[in-house]
């Protein structure tokens, strides 16, 4: 899945939901803060979970090819020492 679209879609999935929570909030407005302050708070443990994932993700991509372009640049070294 595209990490740019992943994260737009919940930002704007976010955004949908806070205008209608709002206009449809049967509280007082200091208890509409309050829920709000708490909907944002888990948005941003949950986007922050979504890119400490993403990060993983591409370290690990990084390191597994890493490893393979050290592992072939070995290979063709020792073919071509063992040419000559």
């Amino acid at each position: 899945m595209n990490t740019k679209y992943l994260l737009g879609g919940l930002l704007a999935g976010a955004a949908i939901g806070v205008a209608i929570g709002i206009l449809i909030a049967p509280q007082s407005g200091a208890e509409t803060r309050t829920a709000l302050k708490k909907g944002t708070g888990k948005l941003k443990d949950d986007l922050q979970n979504k890119i400490d994932d993403a990060v993983s993700f591409v370290k690990g991509k990084l390191n597994f090819n890493h490893d393979e372009l050290t592992k072939n640049q070995k290979e063709i070294a020792h073919s071509q020492s063992s040419k000559a």
